[in-house]
C-alpha cells in the first residue's frame, strides 16, 4: 500500500514534488477509501485510486515515470563497476539542476502491515545516499543506511545495517543500490522479502503500444492457467459491448501464446453454430487496449499491490474509463483494496457522484517550466458536491492549456 511518493529534480520536476494516498477526514464517498490497521495498532485511511489531470507537457507523465525508474533501478538494474546509471534522468533546464541528484522518498505499508520509508538519491556515475527505516512499534528504526564514504574507492561503498540488525557493514558497487544487494546477491531473511515485496508496485504506459504484446502474453498465460480469472476478463470484454463472447488463447509454433476474440456469426438474422476468432491484436485498438489495461487491473484485483497508469483513458470510451475506475472503488470487486493512480484527459470522470476531491490532482508548468503538483483539496471553497467538472473547465484549479486565439497562429502571414 503507498501513503506517500516524493521525488525531486527527475524530468520537468525539479523542486520537491508529493504525492499522497493518505485520505482527508471527510466522510464521503466511503467505498472510495479503506482503513488499514498497522502492526502497531495504529490505523490509517487511504484512498483507492487517484487521478491526475492537467494539460499535455504539464508533467503528469513524470511523477509515474519517476516511479518505474526506481522499480526499474530496484529490480533491474545490471550496471557493471565503472558504468553509469541507466536511470539517471534530471531536470535538464537548469545548469544546476541538470548535474544534481535525483531523489526518490517512498512511504508505504510493507509486510507485516508495518510502515516504512525508502528513500534514495543518485546521478549518473553513483548513488549519493540511501536508507530504509521502518516503524514496528510506531518509532523510527532504522534498517540501513548508505552514505558516501568520500575517503574511501569511489567505485566500492559502505553501508551499514542498523543496530536492531547487528549493525554489519555491507560493501556495494557505486551504481548498485543496497536494496537490490538482498535480492540478487546476499540472502536476508528479512531484506530479501521486502525486496520482492517491491514487485507489488507496477507502472504501465497506456499509449506504449510497442509494451502491449509483452502484456498480452502475461496475460494469456494467466488465463490459460486460471479458468477464474478467464470468466471474469470475459465478463469485462462483454460488459464494453465489444460484441465479443469470450476470449480465446492458443499456443503458436514459437512457444509464444496468442489471443483470439471470438464472435457469434450469422447467416443474414440467423445466428450460426460456428464462431469465428479473430486475433485480439486486428480488434479496434480500443478492444486491444481493454483487454490489456483491463486484463492487468483484474489480476491486480486478485494480487493486491499499487499499479499506476499513464493515460489510463487512452483509446477508452469515457464509460469504459468510468467502469474500471469504478471496479477499483468496488468492496465487492476489490476485497484487497488495491490501489490506482493514473493520469487522464477525461473530464467526465471529475463527477463529484464518482470521486472524492482528495483522489483529483493537478499538474501544471510555471513560468520557469518547473512542474506543480496540486491537489483539488488545497483550493478553499471546494465542497464535494461542488461540481468538479465545470469548475476545472472554467479555470478555477488551473492546470489547463494556455490556448491563444487561432487567428493569433497565423499572425506571421
Amino acid at each position: 500500500m503507498l501513503l506517500e511518493f516524493k521525488l525531486k529534480n527527475f524530468r520537468s520536476i525539479k523542486d520537491e514534488m508529493v504525492f499522497s494516498l493518505v485520505a482527508e477526514s471527510s466522510k464521503s464517498k466511503p467505498n472510495n477509501c479503506f482503513e488499514r490497521s498497522l502492526a502497531n495498532d495504529e490505523s490509517v485511511k487511504l484512498l483507492k485510486t487517484a487521478a491526475i489531470f492537467g494539460p499535455n507537457a504539464s508533467g503528469k507523465s513524470s511523477m509515474l515515470r519517476g516511479m518505474f525508474n526506481l522499480l526499474q533501478f530496484i529490480h533491474k538494474n545490471k550496471s557493471k563497476a565503472g558504468q553509469d546509471i541507466t536511470w539517471y534522468d534530471p531536470y535538464l533546464f537548469d545548469v544546476k539542476s541538470k548535474k544534481l541528484p535525483n531523489e526518490f522518498d517512498m512511504t508505504f505499508i510493507g509486510p507485516d502491515d508495518i510502515k516504512y520509508q525508502y528513500r534514495v538519491s543518485y546521478n549518473v556515475h553513483e548513488v549519493i545516499d540511501e536508507e530504509l527505516n521502518y516503524y514496528p512499534n510506531g518509532r523510527i528504526t532504522n534498517i540501513f543506511k548508505r552514505p558516501i564514504d568520500i575517503s574511501g574507492d569511489r567505485l566500492i561503498h559502505k553501508g551499514k545495517l542498523g543496530d536492531s540488525f547487528g549493525n554489519k557493514e555491507i560493501t556495494v558497487f557505486h551504481n548498485r543500490l543496497m536494496l537490490s544487494k538482498f535480492g540478487e546477491e546476499e540472502p536476508h531473511e528479512f531484506l530479501s522479502n521486502l525486496y520482492v515485496y517491491f514487485k507489488n508496485f507496477e507502472v504501465i504506459n497506456a499509449i506504449n503500444i510497442a509494451g502491449y504484446g509483452s502484456l498480452e502474453q502475461r496475460l494469456n498465460k494467466v488465463i490459460l492457467k486460471n479458468p477464474s480469472f478467464k470468466k471474469r476478463l470475459d465478463s469485462l470484454i462483454r460488459a464494453a459491448d465489444t460484441k465479443i463472447k469470450s476470449i480465446d488463447v492458443k499456443e503458436q509454433q514459437n512457444d509464444s501464446h496468442r489471443a483470439f476474440g471470438v464472435h457469434s456469426t450469422y447467416d443474414g438474422a440467423e445466428l450460426m453454430e460456428e464462431d469465428e476468432n479473430l486475433p485480439l491484436q486486428e480488434e479496434s485498438h480500443g478492444t486491444y487496449t481493454l483487454f490489456c489495461i483491463g486484463g492487468k487491473i483484474l489480476e491486480k484485483l486478485s494480487s493486491g499491490g499499487v499499479l499506476f497508469v499513464d493515460e489510463l483513458d487512452t483509446s477508452l470510451h469515457p464509460y469504459l474509463t468510468k467502469m474500471i475506475v469504478m471496479m477499483i472503488q468496488s468492496e465487492k470487486l476489490n476485497p484487497k483494496n488495491t490501489q490506482l493512480v493514473f493520469t487522464t484527459h477525461d473530464v467526465t470522470l471529475l463527477e463529484r457522484e464518482l470521486l472524492r476531491k482528495d483522489q483529483i490532482w493537478f499538474t501544471q508548468k510555471n513560468d520557469f517550466g518547473h512542474t506543480d503538483l496540486f491537489s483539488m483539496q488545497d483550493f478553499e471553497g471546494v465542497r464535494e458536491d461542488t461540481p468538479f467538472d465545470k469548475w476545472y473547465l472554467a479555470g478555477k484549479f488551473g492546470a489547463l492549456p494556455n490556448i491563444k486565439s487561432v487567428e493569433s497562429f497565423f499572425d506571421f502571414e
